[in-house]
């Protein structure tokens, strides 16, 4: 696999030799701006930065900042960093134990008095690696206002979940105090010590809450779905909510710079560096995730507000990426949706590219409603602000969209499903789990299916298999995605398994947390009673017409599969 280097060095010098509009080189940065910019019809909003070799290969704003007034993204455009903000805090406290006027090992009492008994063990090392037993947060508000001594009696309240050192729970609450620390100990506000320290020499003038110049065209709406939540300029004016673990807002530039100034001493020595990227519990340094035997280094945030940040940092193989986005996609953050397929096409690898669609207007809503086909599966399309959707509600309309060439009548897929049904069943019913025997190994789903419960504290569950779809890796491969719940109707978040299989033997398994929702492919005119499927998070589509019969029916083609005497039952 074809490896990206980017400059960790003194490239700094030329980041702003280009336009606003942006910069896109060679073939790795053509290829991701390609990629990117067939993701905006279907959501994708933000501006990312992907740098090689001491030159920038893209450097370039995506979708709107303001739809309303159709201004786009720019490389000049100011985004929320979300948690990223951690890392600055992070650093600010290495820099003043530079300085000799702090230890990591000091407990609270030295900066807080009338501390009580439950805080007294906590160090500052608990706080930036969140294993302090502090609470994550005290509202979901950020912008709700707080003084600084009503926050930080909050946390002297707050019950402690655990003793300090046991065990990781993520908290906000807890890189607040830091702030609150480093203004204590300098005798700088928060932001000033940050822009004094670190911003300053790293040549980032347009990273900070309110000290940067900022011009307001440059700040961003954020929208969540079709929500206009106002725009980047809110987090100008930080509660102590959010003061240290979050907001503030930066370019794709600075945060560029901010790598290059942690590759190199301008900012923090190599000790203090060493001590900030080694992990303790859950892979978490000081304000960064550090996996992969300390190979990538990396942190993501946003809020509920629908803006998203996500910088990631392969030291081997000196590769930055660099996602800022100001739109959830179907109330993901944006950066999720499109992660892995930017850093696969930074690494030299090739992608199934989104379609290239130009829109039409359209009135959806005679299209509205419940379809059966003749098999009798059936899909819904559902009409709602003028958007339309596609409910792919089982496995064959899965499979006929999917693959429209080689459908049959009944699904390819659905005997699969029914062979994890039963294995499901009679593992968790009996924990005889012979019948995955079909997969070839029935000890290693054991084994991996066991320890994600216990993990998770999950006994008893609901099982619900939910699709198999094809892996975007090999033809060869399908994933059977698997809800594991308390919840017999899965309602809240599931743990989500997916099973891949090669010709139904056992090739791995993923897992994450989620919710069972159909999927759900957008409807996009493009003439005529012509559109395209696609959804970008599911990462498949479908080019659909429709045609009205004289008897009520309806005919539906898909791809190059008609399907006719369809019925409209709702």
């Amino acid at each position: 696999m074809k490896k990206i280097a980017i400059l960790i060095g003194a490239v700094a010098l030329g980041l702003n030799t280009y336009s606003q509009i942006g910069l896109v080189s060679g073939q790795i940065g053509t290829s991701v701006d390609t990629y990117l910019s067939r993701t905006v019809p279907f959501g994708f909003s933000g501006a990312v930065l992907v740098a090689q070799d001491g030159q920038i290969l893209l450097n370039k704003g995506y979708g709107y900042a303001d739809r309303s007034n159709k201004i786009e993204n720019t490389i000049a455009s100011v985004f929320s960093t979300g948690s990223l903000t951690k890392q600055f805090t992070a650093a600010a406290i290495m820099k003043l134990e530079m300085m000799g006027k702090i230890n990591t090992d000091d407990k609270l009492g030295k900066y807080f008095e009338n501390l009580p008994l439950n805080k007294q063990d906590i160090t500052l090392y608990h706080l930036l690696t969140h294993t302090s037993g502090l609470p994550l947060a005290f509202s979901e508000d950020d912008f709700k206002p707080i003084s600084k001594d009503e926050y930080l009696k909050k946390s002297m309240i707050a019950k402690s979940e655990f003793e300090p050192g046991a065990e990781f729970k993520y908290s906000n609450v807890g890189y607040v105090l830091l702030a609150m620390i480093i203004e204590k100990v300098s005798g700088l506000s928060y932001e000033e010590f940050l822009q004094k320290y670190l911003f300053k020499p790293a040549g980032m003038s347009q990273t900070g809450y309110a000290i940067p110049k900022w011009k307001e065209e440059d700040f961003v709406h954020i929208y969540n779905g079709n929500n206009d939540n106002g725009t980047t300029a809110l987090f100008t004016r930080p509660t102590w909510h959010l003061i240290g673990n979050g907001g503030i807002l930066s370019t794709t530039n600075d945060m560029f710079k901010w790598i290059v100034a942690l590759n190199g001493n301008s900012i923090l020595s190599e000790d203090a560096k060493t001590k900030m990227f080694t992990p303790f519990k859950n892979d978490y340094g000081f304000g960064w995730d550090v996996l992969d035997d300390g190979n990538l280094r990396q942190h993501n945030g946003g809020s509920l507000l629908g803006n998203g940040a996500e910088l990631r940092w392969f030291v081997h193989e000196k590769l930055v990426t660099v996602i800022f986005t100001n739109s959830t996609i179907d109330g993901e953050m944006g950066f999720e949706v499109v992660r892995n397929e930017l850093e696969a096409l930074t690494m030299g690898d090739t992608i199934p590219l989104p379609p290239e669609i130009k829109t039409v207007s359209k009135d959806f809503t005679p299209y509205q409603g419940k379809y059966q086909i003749p098999s009798g599966a059936t899909f819904t399309i559902n009409v709602s602000d003028g958007e339309a959707k596609l409910l792919v509600e089982n496995q064959e309309i899965l499979d006929l969209l999917i693959d429209p060439e080689n459908y049959k009548e009944g699904g390819s897929n659905v005997e699969l499903n029914k062979k994890f049904e039963n294995a499901f069943s009679k593992a968790l019913r009996t924990e005889d789990f012979s019948g995955f025997d079909f997969t070839g190994a029935p000890e290693d789903l054991k084994n991996e299916i066991n320890n994600e419960l216990k993990l998770e504290g999950i006994e008893n569950p609901y099982f619900k298999v939910v699709r198999t779809i094809p892996s975007h890796n090999s033809k060869d491969l399908k994933i059977t995605q698997v809800a594991l719940s308390t919840n017999k109707d899965f309602q809240g978040a599931s743990l989500k398994l997916s099973i891949v299989t090669d010709n139904e033997k056992y090739a791995g398994i993923g897992v994450d947390f989620g919710f069972v929702d159909p999927i759900s492919l957008g409807i996009y005119p493009v003439g005529g009673n012509n559109f395209q499927l696609y959804d970008l998070q599911a990462k498949f589509g479908a080019k659909m017409a429709v045609t009205k019969t004289g008897n009520g029916t309806y005919t539906f083609s898909f791809g190059n599969r008609t399907i006719t005497a369809i019925k409209k039952i709702d």
